[in-house]
């Protein structure tokens, strides 16, 4: 009897460690059965196009224009033209009588046609050119030396821009601009100059841009000027949300797929920006690589995740 008692606790100590084993194998693996897993939603890594934009306030601007006075005191019989008018060398712009001939109205021409002209004066356009602004209205009476109209060039309207100095990089002699008018519609322009002038106060550089096509607008109309700065064609792209970052903005992350219940965070390096996306330039993402784009904030550098229906597959 003593022998069997001997045995029996000699044995013990075995059963029970077997006992507790089982019991804390079953409980591990109850644990990562029931261990809570964060939904998120992931999107591929795409291809896209970023540009770097620079935006400067520009004005219209006549480089040279020319002014047409009138050469007596009398009376506007005829305006031929109007703003925004092509002219060529000699066409006729106004015709003035004096006052004289005008309060006759033609009565001294009935016995004697010699006096027909007597009194009239057509204004011609001295070179060729663009009406830029029109003063005097039919039947007015002007002074001697009044402005009856302005015109220019087509060649002479440009754009000016003011560029802050530290920015002056941005902008050299033939840089390709586009231009926003006032009406929404977009044009084409260059830099065709700078001007020998700085504003002290402000220190700009101003820049003459001239227009790809001829066009007639108002002079010191305001509007926008947009460079582009920098291009990278068929780069990583990421929707702004799978981007994550500490507090100083200095360290971004994304989490990355490894399966569809682990997610790891992964270091980035991210480039230019736009409105709701991001370039990812380092690392290179494998083409069917799924990132966390919704859900990933607070999640360790190792997590488990439960993929939203709405984007299974992506």
């Amino acid at each position: 009897m003593t022998r069997y008692v001997f045995l029996l606790l000699l044995t013990l100590p075995v059963l029970l460690s077997r006992c507790g084993s089982s019991s804390t194998d079953g409980g591990t693996a109850e644990a990562d059965s029931v261990r809570p897993r964060t939904p998120v939603s992931v999107t591929p890594v795409a291809r896209d196009t970023f540009r770097l934009e620079r935006t400067f306030r520009g004005v219209t601007y006549y480089l040279t224009s020319g002014d047409i006075k009138s050469p007596i005191a009398g009376y506007v019989t005829h305006v031929y033209v109007k703003i925004g008018d092509q002219v060529r060398k000699g066409q006729p712009l106004f015709g003035l009588e004096t006052k004289e001939a005008f309060a006759l109205g033609g009565k001294n021409y009935l016995n004697d046609p010699t006096l027909k002209n007597i009194g009239k004066i057509t204004i011609r356009a001295p070179e060729a050119g663009l009406v830029t602004r029109v003063m005097a209205e039919e039947r007015e009476y002007v002074q001697d030396g009044t402005l009856l109209a302005s015109f220019s060039a087509p060649d002479m309207f440009v754009f000016l821009i003011e560029v802050p100095a530290e920015q002056d990089s941005a902008v050299n002699v033939g840089s390709r601009c586009i231009i926003q008018l006032p009406n929404g519609r977009q044009i084409g322009g260059r830099i065709a100059r700078t001007l020998a002038l700085t504003d002290s106060l402000s220190q700009t550089e101003r820049f003459v841009v001239k227009p790809d096509q001829a066009m007639v607008l108002p002079a010191r109309l305001q509007l926008n000027i947009t460079f582009t700065d920098k291009v990278h064609q068929n780069t990583q792209s990421l929707p702004d949300g799978a981007v994550l970052s500490n507090e100083l903005q200095t360290e971004f992350w994304v989490m990355q797929l490894l399966n569809d219940s682990t997610a790891v965070r992964v270091p980035v390096k991210t480039g230019l920006l736009s409105p709701g996306k991001i370039e990812i330039l380092r690392p290179r993402f494998a083409p069917n690589a799924r990132i966390v784009s919704q859900g990933g904030y607070g999640l360790g550098d190792t997590a488990s995740v439960v993929i939203n229906k709405a984007t299974n597959g992506q």
